[in-house]
């Protein structure tokens, strides 16, 4: 029997077939962890609200949870793990991973998105370039120190595509959550 499952959710406009997602689901599936892929719904932009994101993640964690009840994680790259972190917020899982969270991108703060991870309450990693544009480390520094259920992996000299630091990215949140679900 599975110890516990993950879904998986790529970046924006990403599908199931995103690299690291893959290598992510290979690696919790060594250790004994079901997981699924999923792509949200691709349009132009997100749906107001988010509402047709979160409602297809939904969808997919009741389905993935029925079929494997336990412990269950929520695993976003960037947009995915925004949607994924707004869920969370709401209805927390047992875990929460996010590969490079754009947490606030250059002249564009998103409270939305820091109010969200102030307010988690479940075991969540972030695992973040310190070179991302997009998610700077000061940003998710600050909410960590003020919420200890987050904690923050860096990868030196990464920015937000990973490139070749993807392989360390997968092997951390791989393991953190091998753990974190154990």
């Amino acid at each position: 029997m599975p110890a516990g499952s993950a879904l998986l959710v790529p970046g924006y406009r990403g599908t199931e077939r995103q690299p690291i997602l893959l290598a992510i689901s290979k690696r919790l599936e060594a250790a004994g962890v079901a997981t699924r892929r999923i792509a949200l719904p691709a349009s132009a932009r997100p749906s107001g609200g988010y509402v047709a994101e979160l409602a297809a993640l939904r969808a997919a964690r009741d389905e993935l949870r029925a079929d494997h009840p336990g412990p269950f994680a929520l695993v976003g790259r960037s947009f995915g793990g925004r949607m994924c972190a707004f869920l969370a917020e709401r209805e927390p899982p047992d875990a929460l991973a996010i590969v490079g969270h754009p947490i606030s991108p250059p002249g564009r703060p998103r409270p939305r998105d820091e109010a969200a991870l102030a307010h988690i309450s479940c075991r969540t990693l972030i695992v973040q370039g310190d070179r991302d544009e997009l998610g700077p480390l000061d940003v998710l520094e600050r909410i960590a120190k003020a919420n200890a259920r987050v904690e923050i992996h860096v990868l030196a000299r990464a920015g937000h595509d990973l490139g070749s630091h993807e392989r360390e990215a997968a092997d951390v949140v791989a393991r953190w959550l091998a753990a974190a679900l154990a």
